[in-house]
């Protein structure tokens, strides 16, 4: 009697589990019909919302590309003022930026004179000498202290004995740029009038005369005590290829040959002597 409930009981399993199958196989079915239009809804919603992005991201396009133009525009105006300018006053106003470049390759130096410096691989024969200014792609890096006929050491911007003058990009104040041995460099000799906002962007002023004008060089950050410190930009990746940007400095004044800066001027021979 067991043994005939038992098989009776299997069968009624299989044709239950057959029947279950069936069913969720026919459920899928119609659930799949019915999520088509819930399904093309969202695709619909989605694809409206990406067009209206694109068409608001388009319309910013075209709202910076005719800021841009309009900039454009005013730079070359300006362009051919100062060129006009240039002519009749017969001077040189430029920028000052050198156009050629000397690709080096730069490896820290462990065992210098400086706790933050560098070498590289061209020196006099590639056209290097002292002064030059050294980027990489990020900004400036350093300047070039002694150069040899094939190699160079850079003083790096964030080294103690580093000191080059810079701006505000935004106002124009001026500053020199201290290293401090460490990622971040300081703003001295600030004047009291200067107007300097946090997030400003320095640049190399050519104050100086050994750097040229607008080299980029970090972001000020103005401590809750007033100081002003920059993040370099350079510090913000790898360094392993720089550039260097060799610059005619701004020659000192010649000393005439013939003229004797000891010499005293004589008495002229029918002027009196004083008694």
């Amino acid at each position: 009697m067991a043994l005939v409930i038992f098989l009776s009981s299997r069968g009624n399993d299989a044709a239950f589990d057959t029947s279950r199958k069936q069913a969720d196989g026919i459920a899928a079915k119609v659930l799949t019909y019915i999520s088509l239009p819930v399904r093309g809804l969202e695709n619909l919603v989605s694809d409206v919302r990406g067009r209206f992005i694109a068409h608001s991201e388009n319309e910013r396009l075209k709202a910076e590309i005719a800021r841009l133009s309009d900039i454009e525009a005013r730079a070359k105006v300006m362009t051919i003022k100062l060129s006009r300018l240039e002519n009749i006053l017969n001077v040189d106003v430029g920028s000052g930026i050198p156009e050629q470049k000397i690709a080096a390759r730069a490896v820290s130096e462990i065992d210098g004179p400086f706790v933050r410096s560098a070498l590289i691989n061209v020196g006099h024969k590639d056209g290097v000498s002292e002064g030059d200014a050294v980027m990489t792609i990020h900004g400036l890096y350093g300047h070039i202290v002694r150069a040899g006929n094939q190699s160079a050491r850079v003083l790096k911007l964030e080294d103690l004995n580093s000191r080059i003058a810079v701006m505000s990009e935004r106002t124009q104040s001026r500053a020199i740029l201290v290293g401090t041995n460490s990622e971040i460099a300081e703003l001295a000799f600030t004047s009291i009038e200067s107007d300097w906002q946090d997030g400003d962007k320095i640049i190399t002023s050519g104050d100086d005369g050994t750097l040229p004008m607008g080299l980029p060089v970090g972001e000020l950050q103005i401590k809750e005590n007033g100081d002003l410190q920059v993040i370099l930009f350079v510090n913000q990746a790898f360094v392993d290829w720089v550039w260097v940007y060799p610059y005619e400095k701004m020659p000192k004044p010649e000393v005439d040959p013939f003229e004797d800066p000891e010499a005293k001027e004589e008495p002229a021979a029918n002027e009196a002597l004083p008694q």
